[in-house]
């Protein structure tokens, strides 16, 4: 027998209704000793959640596999019920069930579940326990096969980190210390960007330690890639971020629709909200597509699934529905070697936006399937808690290079949505990151000589000074608001002003207060902006950062980022069509290994 997955107890109590869900009137008492749940009589539990749920419609689509088992640690006497749920039909319907009594730890109980990946409409399967002794015990539950792997799997766990000692060591000691993920071929190759790690840091042969120049996110994976291909054992490669909360049993599923895989596929892990751990943020993303307008949004991304709530048997069937994905994020995309070899290794973006083009290539390009595979997720930092300035630099100045390649956008369409960009950060006196937006822009004009002449860590180092030029903004993390301000739209002719004037930019200084606005940024909040219409000082609360941010009107500054933008636009424009072809005719040179060797400053290999 091979074990496909595990059922898992709870990984904390932040998430233990992700992992078992007790019935309303149980309290079932967890031994996180002995990993154990001790039922009284009438009590009973569930695997109806989002990381025990055996998601049977994706293993029938993308799996041979046909004969599956439940294998039930048990203690006592119970009721075991097994239930299908599909998206069309949320009424659950019950395909086992039967009473096992005098159950022993030792010997577990084996149900063969019921037309698994044969039924008209496969969904998604879970079981429930009934105790029906005076006292029960659960203690694992394994998902098993009897049928053969397809292939052997080697996979090659890649994460780059950067002056997170603490993130890394946990993430690859979760690794490590599975029992199961010891009996699989594996390696992590941990790329130290900050090269403050010691040699000593990881003793376990299966780990091994890259020290790197600070190249970004891109230079780091793309790092440890090139390290792991002179290897032709590794069937596969995983990109995980070093600061991910991780489930090992994800790494072990990814092994299990690997072995039993009918075609090969990339496969695009969710990511759950770190701050609020039952949420999902993102499975798998759209590129160009924007959550609230239809049409062609080219600097808007439109993510997947996102904000359900994986509490709720509603949202665990809404992922029964499969959507084409664009892309998967870095913080958890594994594809098989083939893919590499195909389409060659990701661009030199340094951060943002390498997953993105590296996934449109899979799955544009390359014509490849990438999959959000339901429970294969892990918990990473939101983007609304942490976002400097500069990360705008990188993602509007990448977003240009990967349209060059793999789309059509129109001068026309770039400079209206960036300067609708510009004018909104203008109007919030926003002047760092309105330069941002400028220097990407010009980047990106000087075509790929730009990224094969400069160096990326000096370069880097420059840009975030660059984003800290303006002295007019501050941000207060610990800000706690009293309440929420009543919401309060404005008229059309202040909305027309604000515009027409730049909140002031073009007011005489005796028409503007030094009494300064608050604005509350949040759901529910919209059309804000004309609240800073002739205001020395705007108050920003970010409701989701949870920070406060000022920023003070400087009216030079304003009309000189301004005026540099036309400029730009002017001068650009008779070179647009010749830099966009000369991106993408580069585009084959910038993944090659060759030139990855000499970006990085590595050796070239025999």
């Amino acid at each position: 027998m091979t074990i496909i997955s595990r059922v898992r107890l709870q990984h904390s109590e932040e998430t233990a209704a992700l992992y078992i869900q007790p019935s309303e009137d149980s309290i079932c008492q967890y031994d996180p000793t002995e990993r154990t749940l001790t039922l009284n009589r009438g009590e009973s539990l569930s695997s109806n959640t989002y990381f025990n749920s055996l998601y049977e419609v994706f293993y029938a689509r993308y799996t041979n596999l046909l004969s599956v088992y439940y294998w039930l640690h048990l203690e006592g006497d119970f009721a075991i019920s097994i239930y299908r749920e599909t998206e069309e039909n949320s009424d659950r319907k019950a395909i086992y069930r039967q009473v096992h009594a005098d159950c022993q730890l030792s010997n577990p109980v084996q149900i063969k579940i019921p037309g698994f990946a044969q039924d008209p409409q496969p969904g998604r399967i879970y079981f429930e326990l009934e105790c029906l002794s005076d006292r029960g015990v659960f203690k694992e539950g394994l998902i098993v096969t009897d049928q053969p792997a397809n292939q052997s799997v080697r996979l090659g766990i890649i994460s780059c980190t950067y002056k997170k000692e603490n993130y890394i060591q946990n993430t690859v000691n979760t690794i490590l210390e599975d029992p199961l993920l010891r009996d699989k071929s594996l390696k992590i190759f941990v790329v130290d960007n900050g090269r403050t790690l010691k040699e000593t840091t990881f003793v376990d042969a299966r780990v091994q330690l890259i020290p790197n120049r600070n190249v970004g996110g891109s230079g780091g994976f793309t790092r440890g890639l090139v390290e792991a291909l002179q290897d032709e054992s590794y069937t596969h490669f995983l990109f995980m971020d070093d600061d991910v909360a991780l489930d090992s049993e994800v790494i072990y599923k990814l092994f299990s629709l690997y072995e039993y895989a009918k075609s090969e596929v990339a496969i695009a892990g969710g990511m759950l909200d770190l701050h609020k751990k039952y949420l999902l943020f993102e499975a798998g993303a759209h590129y160009a597509k924007s959550q609230f307008r239809d049409g062609f949004e080219p600097f808007e991304i439109a993510p997947l699934k996102t904000d359900l709530d994986l509490r709720e048997s509603t949202s665990l069937n809404s992922l029964l529905v499969e959507e084409p994905v664009d892309y998967g994020a870095f913080w958890f995309f594994a594809f098989p070697r083939a893919f590499v070899e195909a389409s060659g290794l990701p661009l030199p973006f340094f951060i943002k936006g390498d997953d993105i083009e590296f996934g449109l290539r899979i799955s544009r390009q390359l014509k490849e399937k990438i999959v959000a595979f339901p429970a294969i997720a892990v918990w990473h930092e939101p983007f609304y808690a942490k976002f400097p300035v500069w990360d705008s630099y990188y993602y509007f100045r990448n977003v240009l290079i990967t349209h060059a390649i793999h789309g059509s956008l129109s001068y026309i369409k770039a400079v209206k949505d960036i300067t609708v960009r510009l004018i909104y950060t203008l109007l919030f006196f926003d002047y760092n990151s309105a330069g941002m937006l400028i220097k990407a822009f010009e980047d990106y004009i000087q075509g790929p000589e730009f990224i094969k002449n400069h160096d990326p860590e000096t370069y880097h180092s420059d840009i975030v000074k660059l984003s800290r030029v303006h002295q007019n903004q501050s941000v207060d993390s610990s800000f706690i608001p009293q309440e929420k301000p009543e919401i309060s739209e404005a008229g059309v002719f202040r909305k027309l002003m604000s515009l027409l004037t730049l909140n002031g930019h073009l007011l005489p200084d005796f028409l503007i207060s030094k009494q300064p606005t608050f604005i509350w940024y949040g759901p529910g909040y919209p059309g804000q902006r004309s609240r800073a219409l002739a205001r020395k000082e705007v108050l920003i609360f970010k409701e989701k950062a949870a920070c406060l941010y000022r920023y003070e009107m400087n009216r030079k500054t304003g009309l000189k980022i301004l005026f540099d933008w036309f400029k730009l636009v002017l001068t650009s424009r008779p070179r647009w069509s010749a830099i966009n072809h000369s991106w993408k005719q580069s585009a084959q040179e910038l993944v090659s290994v060759p030139f990855w060797q000499k970006y990085l400053q590595i050796p070239s290999q025999s």
